[in-house]
């Protein structure tokens, strides 16, 4: 998942979707079969913008996931608050 495929024109929040299970890395197609396959990155924070201009960053830390054949984000696991 790139950010040029992803724009964001304005902040919004993203909601549960229905999920569908991840066989393969998407950018260099190695397996995946389990958390072993993964590689556990470091926590990112949430970011929130403040009337448009301003940008927060949250207390909440989130976990990123990575390929470990390749290193390409496949996504993040957000924590409870």
């Amino acid at each position: 998942m790139s950010s040029d495929t992803n724009t964001h024109e304005y902040e919004h929040v993203h909601e549960a979707s229905e999920e569908h299970e991840l066989t393969e890395c998407p950018a260099c197609g190695k397996p995946i079969r389990g958390i072993d396959d993964l590689e556990q990155g470091e926590t990112v924070p949430e970011l929130t913008t403040v009337d448009g201009r301003g940008v927060m960053m949250g207390r909440s830390k989130n976990d990123l996931w990575m390929c470990k054949g390749c290193g390409a984000t496949l996504g993040v696991r957000r924590r409870q608050k």
